[in-house]
Order: C-alpha cells, then structure tokens, then sequence
C-alpha cells in the first residue's frame, strides 16, 4: 500500500468531514419531513373532522368572505332556506335578506373585517324561493386562510320563538288595552258606588220614616178605634128592644164589632212590625219557653176549637232562653196561628212544637200538616206585605216580622215545605 502524502491525507479528512456533515444534513431534513409528514397527517384528520362536523351539523353552517358572498355551506343550511346546499355557493347573502335586515348584514361586515369586534350575532329574516321567511339566529366569526380572512357563520332557526315573542306582544298589548278598559270601568264603578251610597242613604232615611209613620200611625190610630168601639156599644145600649129584633141589626152590628176587632188586629201588627224595624237593641230576660206556649194555646184557643185544631208541644231538655219576652212571644205565635189559619180543608189542624238545644243555642221547631208551600210561595215567604194564600185574612206582616226579630238578634228561622203536605218552621234563637 502506497504512502500518502501529507497533502492527500489532508483531503481525504476534508472529504470525510464534507460527508459527515451532509449526512447530518439529510438526517436532520429526514426529521423535518417526518414531523412535517406528521402535521400533514393531523391536518388532514382535523379538516376531515371539520367536514364531518360541518356537513352534518343540524345547525345551519357556511362560509362567507368579506363581500358576503357563501364560499362554503352545509346541507342543513341549504333546508333551512329551501335550496341544495350547492345552490348557494357563490351567491351573496343578500339575495337570501330580507330587504327590511340588510342594514343587519352590513352592520356584521363592517363590524367584523374592520376588527371592531371579534364575534358578531343577530336575530334577522331571511326569505326561502316560496317567499315564506325564516327568522334566524345569526353567529359569525373570523378566521385567517391564504392570507385573507373569512367568516365561519352559524344559523338557527328561531321562527317558533319569534311567533312566541309576537304572541307575548300581542297579548301584552291586549293586557295593557283590557287593563286599560277595567280601569275606566272601575272608575265607572266607582261613580256608580258613590251614587248608590247617595240613593242608600235616601233610602235608609225615607225607611225610617216610614217606620216612624208607621209606627205613630198605628199608635194614633187605636184611640180612635177604641173610641168608635165604644160609641157602637153605647148605640148598641140605646137601641130599643124592638129595634134589635130587626131582621138586619144584629147581623150588621156582629159585621161591625169584627170589622173593629180586625182593624185593631191589624194596627197591633203595624205597630209590632214598625217596633221590630225600629229596636236595634232588645231588653233581654230569662223567658222559659213553655209558658210563652202556655200563653200562646189560651189565646189561640178559640182557633183551636173553631178548627178542630191539636197542639202537641215536647220540649227537650233546658228550654229557657235570655231573649226578649215580647218578641219571643210574638215568633210562637206567628207561627203558630199560622199554623191553624192555612191549615188543609180535608183534615184537622195539627201542630207540632218542639225544641232542642244546638252548640248552645236553642231551636224551636213548629210542624203543621196544612196546605204547604211551593217552591216559588217559599222564595217570597218573608217578604214583607207578600200574602200568599188570599182566602185567609191576614197583614202579610207576620212572617216578616219573624225574621226581622230573629235576624236583629244574631239568629234565623228557616222554612221546609211540601205542597198539600204541610210545613215545618224553624226558628233558632241565640245563645
């Protein structure tokens, strides 16, 4: 083997180390294209999961550039607007716009590629090819490609909600109309109070009045009665013998003497019924109930004969009661003779009274078997005035003037009726 020369061995180390270095050259491109392989490698499945992502995303997603125009779309973009996605491709959004939201779409431009916001979102209407509108839900945002920028926009559909709000407006405005209207009524109302306040207490005036005439009346008139009572019975005494054998006398003499004694039956009532309107506050007393209803059969005991008529009373328990004696008395025998006077023209009279005590307060309760009552003669049976069997005499005051006692003193008298069967009164009188 030959000797090398100084100068040959020197460029043969130049050309080993001339090797080396390309070696480590390629070996470090050799790295660089392995990494650069592998970025292509996952930039290719991040744009096939883009794809994925973006064509099949039930929102609306497309591209736009800075002029608007639709550089990319996906299928439901396309549903929503009624087109084929490819369709759109190319066109300008404002040939979809409704011509009332451009200044929407201009807005969105101006804001995002002048960078004065970084997203951008609005509510707009679009128009499909039928010419029925889509309110949408718009969202864009910016992105760098090839040295330029575009628009990544999502679209919602919103029109369920937008014919919501309509609705909410719409009743709202009704709302505020019918709150509006109840207003002006309650007003009206209002007007209408104050005028019935007025009329009520023309009338609570013009009643008591009326009672107090009633009332004097009544009382004014029993002198005179009594007086022309007296003055027949003295004509009576001064008629000869033979003059009252007359065929005529004595038959119009009796007509006279009960003429008077209805007449002064009827102002007994009148003032009765003008004392009960009139007493706010009654004098109350011990008053036992079965000598009330003594008093009652002795003087509703020519009635009880007339009639044929029987009085069954079966008090139970404590009957005593702190009322007002004459006002007690009055009720029983309201209902009582009532009782005998409608009774039914195929059989005797029979009343029942009985009483018992309920949460202290004492109940009276008087049953008859005579004509009844209808299911109309029930609604006006306490009116005042209101006669409802017009073969019977009577005031039409009686009932009333029960209730009037029995409501003043916090208690109640109730009525259960069957037609040609009878009645069963009820009175409750206070603890």
């Amino acid at each position: 083997m030959p000797d090398l020369s100084p100068t040959d061995s020197h460029s043969s180390e130049a050309e080993i180390h001339a090797l080396r270095a390309e070696i480590a050259r390629l070996r470090t491109e050799q790295g660089q294209y392995a990494v650069q392989q592998k970025e292509a490698e996952r930039f290719q499945k991040s744009q096939a999961r883009f794809r994925t992502v973006f064509e099949h995303s039930p929102l609306g997603l497309k591209i736009i550039d800075s002029d608007l125009t639709v550089c990319q779309a996906n299928a439901a973009v396309g549903t929503l607007l009624g087109f084929a996605s490819s369709e759109l491709l190319g066109r300008g959004i404002l040939d979809f716009a409704h011509p009332d939201y451009y200044a929407d779409w201009a807005r969105l431009q101006q804001d995002l590629w002048s960078h004065r916001t970084p997203w951008f979102a609005m509510d707009t209407c679009l128009v499909r090819p039928d010419g029925s509108v889509l309110w949408c839900r718009v969202t864009s945002v910016l992105f760098p490609d090839e040295g330029g920028e575009l628009g990544y926009t999502t679209l919602e559909d919103i029109s369920v909600r937008k014919r919501l709000e309509a609705q909410v407006e719409q009743y709202t405005i009704e709302l505020q109309d019918a709150n509006e209207e109840l207003a002006a009524f309650n007003e009206e109302l209002q007007v209408v109070n104050e005028d019935l306040q007025e009329v009520n207490a023309q009338l609570v005036q013009t009643n008591t009045e009326l009672d107090t005439f009633v009332y004097a009346a009544s009382h004014d008139l029993r002198l005179p009665v009594t007086n022309l009572q007296g003055l027949v019975q003295a004509l009576v005494e001064q008629l000869p013998a033979d003059a009252r054998q007359a065929e005529l006398v004595e038959p119009i003499l009796n007509m006279m003497h009960d003429s008077m004694d209805r007449f002064r039956h009827t102002l007994d009532r009148l003032a009765d019924f003008g004392t009960a309107r009139q007493e706010t506050g009654q004098s109350r007393e011990s008053v036992a109930l079965a000598a009330v209803l003594d008093d009652v059969r002795q003087e509703l005991a020519p009635l009880l004969a007339a009639s044929g008529g029987q009085l069954d009373v079966d008090l139970t328990g404590n009957s005593t009661l702190w009322f007002s004696a004459k006002h007690v008395h009055s009720v029983l025998l309201n209902l009582v003779s009532n009782a005998l006077k409608y009774r039914h023209p195929d059989r005797a009279p029979v009343v029942r009274v009985r009483s018992h005590r309920e949460m202290g307060k004492l109940v009276v309760s008087v049953q008859d078997n005579g004509l009844g009552l209808s299911g109309t003669q029930q609604e006006q049976l306490f009116r005042v005035f209101r006669r409802l069997h017009p073969h019977v005499e009577g005031t039409g005051i009686g009932l009333y003037l029960v209730k009037k006692i029995l409501d003043n003193a916090g208690g109640a008298i109730e009525v259960e009726s069957y037609l040609d069967r009878g009645s069963t009164f009820t009175a409750t009188f206070p603890a």
